[in-house]
């Protein structure tokens, strides 16, 4: 028997904008964020449109950690500042301080490189974040590509499911690197003319970079401080392929092994799911087989992408997928798919170019990562407590 988990506190900041006002906009309109950006440390950024964030942040802390603190502190300040004592943190992200190292060597070879690389761990990352943010309770870190926030959305259910904690900051977040980007450039995978999911013409990837944080609560603790109660999260589901280092099993049996689980777990029916909240990367191989995936077990269900708004955020692209989730279902919206007007959709699913005024029941997240990592969640509305 599984019980229902409040998410009493949400922090975003992303190439939508700096806030979760910015993010719901740029969601419920389908606009597009990702740009070219001239940075002498980004070279590629320049003919590869990323979705960039704009926002000033303090120098003082590598790039990851100031964009994680400037989310997880807008989400403990949505949920009311709850007392940080009891507030574990469960954090996902790929780069870790990778930014920071790519900035002393460039700056001053390779004499400097041992200094700043304490920070590149993404275990420090997260004791870093924790410090700042003075949470007491249990801290992790997940590197898991770009399944990374789910993995950490997963174990922080554990904890708070156990009696271990009664909260926990679960934060995705990861900085454009130029390793990132020259990485996957090299692995002909980046669309010059900005990622296109779902579509016939879809032609590869776009990253982006950025941070979103999602409070998890015991909803009975939640009750006791008067805690508004955004949605709820019913179930995760995590399985891997062992198929290829980077392509996804074509047939699609793990991530649905993924879904089914987190189905289970959350004790609801395919039928029960009324919008997803998709991987989406725009890539040929991701697509095909994850619209197939979810045609097979939900027909024609309502999907969005919004990898076309955000970029590939990486190790916190699952924590976006859990925000659009939320909206969905906390405001009773579909969102629509980030792609462009003349595009020819894949006709698996059900792709949106409007968002539509209709309640979805629950959501699912979908995130299909490299190493064959597969995860998925499922989103309840705050009734569900």
């Amino acid at each position: 028997m599984t019980s229902a988990v409040a998410i009493t506190g949400i922090g975003a900041l992303s190439a939508a904008g700096s806030d979760l006002a910015a993010l719901t906009g740029a969601l419920v309109a389908g606009r597009a964020g990702l740009s070219l950006v001239k940075d002498p440390a980004l070279p590629l950024a320049a003919l590869l449109p990323v979705g960039a964030v704009r926002t000033v942040l303090p120098e003082r802390e590598p790039r990851t950690v100031a964009l994680a603190l400037h989310a997880g502190a807008a989400a403990l300040a949505d949920a009311g500042h709850p007392d940080p004592a009891g507030i574990g943190l469960a954090l996902g992200s790929c780069t870790g301080g990778m930014h920071a190292g790519e900035q002393v060597y460039l700056n001053h070879g390779p004499e400097r490189i041992a200094a700043a690389y304490r920070h590149q761990p993404v275990g420090r990352t997260a004791v870093r974040v924790a410090q700042r943010l003075r949470l007491r309770g249990p801290v992790t870190a997940h590197a898991e590509a770009c399944a990374s926030a789910a993995n950490a959305l997963a174990e922080a259910l554990l904890w708070i499911r156990s009696g271990l904690t009664p909260m926990v900051l679960v934060i995705g977040a990861d900085a454009l690197t130029r390793i990132t980007m020259a990485g996957f450039h090299s692995l002909k995978v980046v669309d010059s003319a900005g990622c296109r999911p779902f579509t016939q013409e879809r032609a590869g990837m776009s990253l982006g970079e950025g941070a979103c944080a999602v409070l998890l609560e015991d909803p009975a603790h939640a009750r006791r401080r008067n805690a508004r109660i955004h949605a709820t999260v019913l179930g995760c589901g995590l399985a891997a392929d062992a198929h290829h280092a980077t392509a996804p099993d074509p047939s699609g049996r793990w991530m649905e092994r993924a879904i089914r689980d987190a189905l289970a777990e959350a004790q609801v029916a395919p039928a029960a799911i009324g919008f997803v909240a998709a991987h989406g990367t725009g890539t040929r191989d991701n697509d095909a087989h994850e619209a197939t995936t979810l045609n097979r077990l939900f027909g024609q269900v309502p999907t969005a992408s919004h990898k076309r708004s955000l970029g590939h955020t990486l190790g916190a692209a699952a924590a976006f997928g859990v925000a659009a989730a939320v909206i969905s279902v906390r405001d009773g919206v579909l969102l629509p798919n980030c792609g462009q007007p003349d595009d020819t959709s894949l006709p698996d699913l059900d792709l949106g170019q409007r968002v539509r005024r209709q309640a979805p029941g629950l959501a699912l997240v979908t995130c299909v990562a490299f190493g064959g990592v597969n995860a998925a969640c499922v989103i309840g509305g705050a009734e569900r407590c």
